[in-house]
């Protein structure tokens, strides 16, 4: 179940190598941001935060466009994602890493809140596996205590799509970027609504699949899972609950679109 590891490959600290760029076929009051030299879930994170944010922007590639009023929020955004990246254990200190890849993301998301409550700093390896301090080994233990065991869930899910079959893995993603994309224009079309909630209740049971890196999949099965929270009716409309609470949370089809774009840009990374 773990291992102990002395030291573990750090991501490359980046601060300065993301200036404007000027050579990408920019418009009057545009400016580009070229962030060809980040990892790929730092660059979704950015996507996610300025959509969050909802500042207006366009991929090319690598190199994101936004408009240069926007330019001191971009600025502070990026200082975030920065920072996400940078190790969140001591490259010095003894490590353990729990052998988590094959469990469903669904629950290593579990896992990775119970860890955020506890405050246990943690990362993952290449091989979609859990790192800690060997210090916190015990604390951890305790979490692992909490959840199911994945051995019985993967029984549950038995006879059920594989993240080893490529293939398969391949077609389920092709599903999920067309109900996406259907969604991003007309997010009321019901074929689309019920395509997504369907292949995302798929999509969050896999494993890591091969070539994944596992903030990459997490991020993508994040954002897939919280278009297809916003798409039960009760997100759409607040009809059946009471008054204030249903108005605030009440999810608008332009935000649907939008959620639904941010998931489209993910997935076609693999599609």
């Amino acid at each position: 179940m773990t291992e102990p590891r002395d030291d573990a490959a750090s991501p490359q600290d980046d601060t300065e190598e993301f200036l404007a760029s000027s050579d990408v076929g920019l418009e009057d009051g545009q400016m580009a941001y070229e962030c060809s030299s980040w990892a790929g879930e730092s660059r979704g994170l950015l996507g996610s935060l300025l959509v969050s944010a909802e500042i207006h922007h366009a991929w090319q590639g690598t190199t994101v466009t936004v408009h240069e009023a926007d330019e001191e929020r971009v600025d502070a955004l990026i200082d975030d994602v920065l920072a996400s990246a940078r190790p969140a254990l001591d490259p010095r200190a003894a490590k353990l890493v729990f052998e988590v890849a094959s469990w469903p993301v669904a629950l290593q998301t579990e896992l990775v809140d119970q860890l955020t409550a506890a405050q246990i700093p943690y990362e993952w390896d290449m091989q979609g596996d859990l790192m800690v301090r060997e210090s916190d080994e015990d604390e951890v233990e305790a979490v692992l205590e909490l959840l199911p065991d994945p051995h019985e869930e993967a029984a549950l899910q038995g006879g059920e799509l594989s993240s080893d079959d490529g293939v398969a893995v391949h077609e389920i993603l092709d599903r999920v970027f067309m109900n996406a994309s259907r969604l991003m224009k007309h997010p009321t079309d019901a074929a689309a609504i019920v395509g997504l909630v369907e292949v995302v209740a798929v999509l969050e049971q896999l494993a890591l699949p091969f070539g994944f890196e596992p903030p990459q999949w997490q991020r993508l099965v994040a954002a897939a899972q919280q278009l297809s929270q916003a798409l039960e009716p009760s997100s759409i409309s607040g009809e059946s609950a009471s008054s204030e609470v249903a108005s605030s949370e009440a999810v608008t089809d332009e935000r649907i679109s939008e959620l639904a774009r941010l998931l489209s840009e993910q997935v076609r990374l693999y599609v």
